[in-house]
């Protein structure tokens, strides 16, 4: 039954996460097209101008596209769970959980491909600043090993940690998001506002932790160091960083999972 609600689920939110996807991927090359005209600009203020102003609103859509589809998969999860619709949601003859975990893996999955076609339009951009400035590929790639390097990214470990991080993020972020929702929804009135706090409260809370775990990564031992060692450590900071960040993502992620299969069993307050 779980694949059946899957199947729904993305029959039902695919036209609005591919379109963004698609203007995702519009942008990049838009944006790749102007950098390569820049060389040919010449002393022209105003194209100039307009280029860059054209850069920044690449970056702005970027963030924009991705903002957009998790908010569309937040205001789809609580209207078909905590509004009227619920009524019809929660009779059919399938367990609370699978109805849970149609919009967890549904979510996650237009959010990793929102994640995935931009880094696809930055790639392209790049390719076309590459293109501008008559960068070669081989320089690029050695430019790009040298940095892999120096943060340590070349250590299998790292690795492996950050495509746990690149897996788990997709899903820490809408779980993170369908569990202020539920917590809101236990309000008796203004339930928007009961969820957009608890976002705020978690947001200010991540942030906390998030300069935690950098402070105690190594970053104040590296103020004493001289510039070989600093060289040798960064790699070894990062790679703390992000194994801490990894493991408490996990932690927030299994704890809101676990609050929202327990509200949606017992403590859902439909309008």
């Amino acid at each position: 039954m779980l694949g059946k609600l899957i199947k729904h689920d993305l029959k039902a939110t695919w036209k609005v996460a591919v379109s963004l996807d698609a203007v995702l991927l519009l942008l990049g090359i838009l944006t790749a097209l102007m950098i390569q005209a820049l060389p040919h600009v010449g002393e022209s203020f105003g194209m100039g101008l307009f280029m860059f102003s054209f850069m920044g609103l690449f970056y702005i859509g970027i963030i924009a596209a991705n903002l957009i589809t998790l908010i569309y998969l937040v205001v789809r999860y609580y209207r078909n769970l905590y509004t009227s619709e619920g009524y019809l949601t929660f009779t059919l003859p399938v367990k609370s959980d699978n109805i849970f975990h149609s919009k967890v893996i549904t979510g996650a999955l237009w959010m990793f491909l929102s994640y995935l076609f931009t880094f696809i339009a930055l790639a392209i951009m790049g390719f076309g600043f590459m293109k501008a400035v008559d960068i070669s590929w081989d320089r690029a790639m050695q430019g790009l090993s040298e940095v892999f390097t120096f943060m340590g990214m070349n250590d299998p470990k790292f690795c492996a940690i950050m495509l746990i991080t690149i897996l788990i993020t997709p899903v820490a972020g809408v779980v993170s998001m369908y569990f202020c929702i539920s917590i809101g929804q236990l309000w008796q009135e203004h339930k928007v506002l009961g969820a957009v706090l608890c976002v705020v409260g978690l947001y200010v809370i991540n942030q906390i932790v998030t300069q935690a775990v950098f402070l105690g990564s190594g970053f104040w031992s590296m103020m004493t160091m001289s510039g070989e060692d600093i060289d040798a450590s960064f790699g070894l900071m990062y790679s703390n960083m992000f194994t801490t960040l990894c493991i408490v993502t996990v932690i927030e992620t299994a704890i809101y999972y676990a609050f929202c299969l327990i509200i949606n069993r017992k403590k859902v307050n439909l309008d």
